[in-house]
């Protein structure tokens, strides 16, 4: 049995480096000069498969892979199922975004954001 653990850790994280890493909705800006790509990614540092919704708020032509935040305007992941998430652009620089696992005051566990950027993103649910 303790052969066998190393060689089931060592399939699992293989497993989960060749997950899903697939555009499943991207949504253009108002204007065209941004969009928010949703990603179909595995979750990172788990040891069971399982998936997360990845999404980025990139200029048009870009793209982001799954685990990268290198392009990304805003980025934040969403669990499955994603088609429980939420996305609208309110205007040209500020997109709607919700998905029942939100902390109701705050939004996802986390976001990532570069600094000085012209993008708003507003966690709520359509009212």
């Amino acid at each position: 049995m303790k052969k066998s653990l190393p060689l089931l850790l060592g399939i699992s994280v293989l497993l989960t480096a060749c997950g899903p890493n697939k555009i499943i909705v991207d949504l253009p800006s108002p204007n065209g000069k941004y969009h928010v790509e949703v990603r179909k990614c595995p979750q990172s540092g788990s040891l069971t498969w399982t998936e997360k919704a990845q999404v980025s708020v990139l200029e048009s032509g870009v793209s982001e892979a799954c685990q990268s935040a290198v392009k990304a305007l805003v980025q934040f992941d969403a669990p499955t199922p994603e088609e429980q998430l939420q996305l609208e652009w309110l205007s040209d620089t500020e997109l709607r975004a919700w998905h029942p696992s939100f902390n109701p005051e705050y939004g996802p566990q986390s976001t990532t954001d570069k600094p000085g950027i012209p993008i708003k993103v507003r966690f709520a649910p359509k009212k």
